[in-house]
């Protein structure tokens, strides 16, 4: 039998992860006598029973020592990571180049009767990519002297699980093909659009992207369900900008009528297991939690991982706002959990956004592909493709000409517009708490840019187009309280597509972010000069 479950008998390696002998004995548990004290009731600190309890202090002690088993400086370095404070260091081109080598040798001694191994016979260009196997060496990065540095071996063994991921969750035909929407199925695509895996429209402090999952919304009909719209998620973001680099952020909130009742240690084996063959850097876990069982569950994901990864895991025990309070000290923003402040219904407009903006670009893709197969006017085709991609596309707000069943939306993600109902929540404006960034940043061509000089620029041209077809909406809204709240809702819709608001330091002469409150203003002011500008041009 080969290596990998190639014989199509259940996985063998739900308990058996690399790190699984010398985490368990930190814990002093075995994952499959987990679930014997998990129950449904809550677990709070004075209704635990000593055995939970005893398991929690076991926990604690293990995340405390996680720090100590690294150097002085990696440990500087993980606790800026966490603390979302990390300044961006220099990769060395010779390093990496060096590094991918071994990283090579080691994969050439680990490939045999793996699914690595049948994935390389099957298409050898997909597999040895210079830059699909350079995601894995940033993935198992570190710090030293100022530099990153990486770890070949580590990175190679989690190329290796990667294959076995893919082919568990999407068959042996898949291995080598980009996987889209179109491979998940209904049930997948419909329990993804509830919301409760989320990639979040703003970033934290240190410019990371922020990956939310709400533990008791999770509406998949099984474990591999969750795991394949994760995949698709996770691989969708790889050339989204700074997420190699700079690494993701991950918040698992399990809090009141959120927690997470269903996973037991099998599902959450499985999840440690393939989760932690994704190649992405962790820069950290935030876990959210009001009772005790769901942060004992986390112990059978921690299996999965090196036992580094646990200095950069933080718990935030209590209630709904003591735990957003607590995300603040990490530079996660306030609003980054997309539930409503008055009710807590969680809010599905920003992923509603990105929904429709992966279905639009899974299918700009396919007709890519479809096209360079024909080999006719190829470049002229392409070239119009993404011409009309980027126009009407790219802020995500384009009705373009796609029927709705090519979506596969449900009902409520049909009219976005009304989907948002912000005339009702009262949940928008207190979103917004970006506060002006002090790291200077480069203009690209989706930014709003202040200052007269830029009316062209194409960020800018958008944001005008954007306006006019909302203009009359803004204009029709009594109060001023609530086209606060509308302008508000519009930066948002602009920032969930890749937009940012910058404005040139003129001390420094370099662009920064400014703050939300600023950018909200911007987007009103614009809409007052479209009013007035079409009173002056009235015969």
């Amino acid at each position: 039998m080969m290596n990998g479950n190639i014989s199509g008998t259940p996985p063998s390696f739900i308990f058996q992860g690399r790190h699984s002998e010398s985490t368990s004995s930190c814990f002093g548990f075995k994952a499959s006598a987990l679930e014997g004290s998990m129950g449904k009731s809550t677990a709070t600190a004075s209704t635990c029973p000593d055995h939970l309890m005893s398991e929690k202090e076991d926990l604690d002690k293990y995340l405390a020592q996680s720090m100590t088993t690294l150097s002085v400086k990696n440990r500087e370095a993980a606790l800026e990571e966490v603390n979302g404070i990390a300044s961006s260091q220099p990769e060395d081109p010779d390093t990496l180049e060096l590094c991918l080598q071994e990283f090579n040798e080691h994969l050439m001694q680990l490939k045999r009767g793996t699914y690595y191994e049948v994935a390389e016979k099957m298409d050898s260009d997909y597999v040895r990519d210079r830059d699909f196997r350079i995601m894995f060496l940033r993935a198992n990065r570190y710090s030293s002297n100022g530099q990153h540095r990486y770890d070949p071996k580590r990175a190679a063994e989690q190329m290796k699980n990667f294959f076995d991921t893919k082919h568990l969750l999407f068959g042996k035909d898949k291995l080598v093909k980009e996987i889209t929407l179109d491979d998940l199925d209904e049930d997948d695509k419909r329990s993804f659009q509830r919301g409760s895996i989320q990639v979040l429209p703003v970033r934290d402090t240190a410019g990371r992207l922020v990956f939310v999952n709400i533990g008791g919304l999770s509406h998949f009909k099984s474990i591999e369900s969750e795991l394949r719209a994760k995949f698709y998620m996770f691989m969708s973001l790889k050339n989204v900008e700074g997420v190699q680099e700079k690494g993701i952020v991950s918040i698992r909130y399990c809090v009141g009528q959120y927690r997470d009742e269903k996973s037991d240690s099998n599902s959450l084996a499985l999840h440690g297991q393939c989760v932690s063959s994704f190649p992405y850097h962790w820069a950290g876990v935030q876990v959210c939690c009001d009772d005790y069982r769901q942060y004992i569950l986390l112990r059978t994901i921690l299996m999965f991982f090196p036992t580094d990864f646990a200095a950069r895991v933080r718990v935030h025990f209590g209630t709904h706002l003591e735990c957003l309070y607590a995300l603040r000290a990490y530079g996660i923003p306030e609003g980054s959990i997309p539930l409503s402040t008055t009710n807590g219904e969680l809010m599905h407009h920003h992923h509603a956004l990105w929904y429709k903006q992966q279905c639009i670009r899974d299918m700009a893709r396919t007709r890519k592909q479809s096209i360079l197969s024909t080999g006719i006017d190829v470049e002229q085709k392409v070239a119009g493709i993404s011409e009309r991609f980027d126009d009407e596309f790219l802020l995500g707000f384009g009705s373009g000409d796609l029927e709705s069943d090519e979506f596969s939306i449900e009902e409520a993600f049909e009219d976005l517009g009304n989907d948002l109902k912000w005339q009702s929540e009262k949940v928008l404006l207190p979103q917004l708490t970006q506060q002006a960034s002090s790291m200077p940043v480069t203009p690209r061509p989706t930014d709003i840019l202040f200052g007269q000089n830029h009316k062209m620029h194409p960020g800018n041209v958008r944001l005008h187009g954007f306006i006019s077809k909302h203009a009359d909406e803004y204009e029709r809204i009594g109060g001023r309280q609530r086209k606060i709240e509308f302008a508000g809702h519009l930066v948002l819709r602009l920032k969930a597509a890749g937009a940012r608001f910058l404005q040139l330091d003129k001390s420094s002469m370099q662009w920064m972010e400014v703050s939300d409150t600023k950018a909200r203003n911007k987007v009103a002011k614009t809409i007052r000069n479209r009013r007035r500008n079409m009173i002056v041009s009235l015969p």
